[in-house]
């Protein structure tokens, strides 16, 4: 989910924060740029994987920094920004729209996060006669550029005081300009002062503040963090969820699911309806051949990403021992025969003593610190890649099986984790989500009934996978986005006909494929066009006394094209003489 952020260099954004004394005085400038400094110390603990650009906005816009992982060039790209003149949020709102349309195109959700004063700006440029223009012509063609962003979720972090009447205006206009044109937002605002006027005393205490300068503000460094802090939990939180593979209760692990799913709502459903999301575990329920499985249509695709959490570890000799006592000890609990799991608790614990015998019961004191020393080494600097865990076992059999793995994401809803590789040498694994519901793969069928091969009776044969005639995305599909498309299709039937007889058959072929072509999109004028053109070039080559079998065949294909009868997709335009023998 790329993520823009955008820094306001307005004149006004130079203004020193009142309420503050010399000493500690603090520009709206500067305290944008603290707050952009958290939110990427943000995303590089909780979203390494965030794609993040860099704009500033006045009058123009410019993109300082294009879209990258490396948050420490944005920041130091931010520091060397220079203060601009007026202020202007549409020149923003159409720059970011070309950005995101020829970065990341029309359906890829994306964010801006916009750090500003949330001025109005003046004249035509303002908001407010931007609203006067807009509303009631909402359809016109100079507002087609709002159409881009309707997926662009959009956050104000607004730097203003509440007591500031001109602030509470403008933010009462940045809020009427999301509602009137359908953009998602949100508007973050620091908290305002807590009103103390039940006693006397208070009074005259906030009375002797206001007069005398002060560090102490309603907008500061810690009404930024707490702005940017909801920010981060509200919009870039990462989304965690279990992972249980298998019956066996101890295969699940916790993962993170990058970018986090957004919720699904139903198509036809009411306005006030819940929202279906992801279940807290996520069960894997069975493995399926990516042959099988194909490319259904789904709703999106997410990396999984185990989830590693790095305990602190006491450096206190007691805390030492403890930790080897607690991997050295061979006071394991003892297994009950009759408890339901018992076979794998067995297999388990004859592991881990195979793994650990070569460290029990040192034989002197010095082998015991020794070990001591070690173990503290271990537990202070974890290794992160020798940690076990399901995804990694998960992944290792998908690739190497060709496997996909169907996972049930909540009631009746499914999806299913296969292995991606975006280079030759790194792969990792996906989680593809599906439409709601237990038959949304076709030549699947219902997934509630799938079951085992071995079940089957000895006389039953297996009607998986259901086969398919054909499938239409196996075809060879007719594309036809621009002219040149149309226009070499057609040439290249013409190019046939002239060589026929040699070439009737790569003829008629072409012939049906645009064909079939033309009534699946309703293009019904193009064969109309066609048998015009037949008939024209059957004259031409009359006339040039070309072979008779070219004059021949493209007559017959004129009146074939005019046949409300072969209007039909199944139908096929046949050579004459094929017409003829029946």
């Amino acid at each position: 989910m790329p993520t823009i952020i955008a820094l306001d260099i307005s004149i006004s954004m130079q203004r020193v924060i009142a309420g503050r004394s010399e000493e500690n005085a603090l520009t709206y400038h500067q305290l944008a740029l603290k707050g952009i400094s958290q939110f990427l110390e943000h995303l590089g603990a909780a979203a390494k994987l965030e794609y993040v650009a860099l704009i500033t906005f006045g009058s123009n816009c410019e993109l300082k920094v294009d879209f990258t992982r490396d948050y420490d060039q944005i920041k130091q790209t931010m520091k060397k920004t220079e203060h601009g003149d007026k202020l202007c949020l549409l020149t923003l709102m159409k720059t970011v729209s070309n950005i995101l349309t020829s970065n990341w195109g029309t359906q890829s959700q994306s964010q801006v996060v916009v750090f500003s004063d949330c001025g109005l700006g003046f004249g035509k440029s303002s908001i407010r006669t931007f609203l006067q223009n807009y509303i009631g012509k909402e359809l016109d063609a100079e507002f087609n550029w709002l159409k881009p962003l309707k997926i662009v979720k959009w956050n104000f972090i607004c730097l203003g005081i509440q007591s500031d009447g001109y602030f509470t205006r403008a933010v009462a206009t940045y809020q009427k300009l999301l509602d009137y044109t359908g953009i998602k937002g949100q508007l973050f605002m620091p908290r305002p002062i807590k009103d103390n006027s039940d006693s006397n005393e208070n009074n005259c205490n906030e009375l002797l503040k206001n007069t005398l300068p002060t560090h102490k503000s309603e907008l500061g460094r810690t009404a930024m963090f707490e702005m940017v802090e909801k920010l981060c939990e509200t919009n870039f939180k990462p989304f965690e969820v279990i992972l249980k593979c298998g019956g066996y209760f101890r295969l699940e692990c916790p993962i993170l699911i990058w970018p986090p799913p957004a919720p699904y709502y139903p198509l036809n459903n009411a306005k006030n309806a819940t929202p279906l999301t992801l279940a807290s575990k996520l069960e894997v329920c069975g493995y399926l051949s990516l042959s099988d499985i194909g490319s259904p249509a789904s709703l999106s695709r997410h990396l999984i990403i185990p989830k590693v959490e790095r305990e602190k570890v006491s450096r206190r000799t007691s805390d030492k021992s403890a930790n080897t006592a607690k991997l050295t000890s061979d006071k394991t609990p003892r297994l009950d025969v009759n408890q339901p799991n018992y076979e794998y608790e067995k297999l388990e614990q004859e592991i881990r003593e195979f793994y650990t015998k070569d460290v029990k019961d040192p034989d002197d004191a010095t082998q015991a610190e020794e070990f001591d020393s070690k173990t503290s080494a271990s537990c202070s600097m974890p290794n992160e890649s020798q940690k076990e865990s399901v995804c990694v076992l998960l992944h290792g059999v998908l690739k190497v099986e060709n496997l996909a793995a169907l996972v049930i994401l909540n009631e009746n809803w499914y999806g299913f984790l296969f292995s991606y590789a975006d280079s030759k040498k790194k792969s990792n694994l996906m989680l593809n989500i599906l439409p709601p519901g237990n038959n949304v793969i076709p030549w699947l069928g219902d997934m509630q009934m799938l079951g085992l091969a071995e079940d089957l009776m000895p006389n039953e044969s297996s009607t998986f996978p259901v086969k398919a005639e054909k499938r239409s995305y196996s075809q060879s599909c007719v594309v036809w986005i621009n002219r040149v498309s149309l226009q070499s299709d057609i040439q290249k039937v013409l190019r046939h006909a002239k060589k026929m007889p040699e070439k009737m058959q790569h003829f008629y072929k072409e012939l049906n494929r645009i064909r079939r072509a033309a009534l699946s999109i309703g293009f019904v004028e193009l064969l109309e066009a066609m048998a015009t053109l037949f008939d024209k070039e059957a004259l031409n080559l009359a006339a040039i006394n070309a072979n008779p079998e070219c004059t021949l065949q493209l007559k017959h294909a004129s009146i074939e094209l005019r046949k409300p009868s072969n209007r039909d997709l199944k139908v096929s335009i046949v050579p004459v003489q094929a017409v003829n023998m029946t």
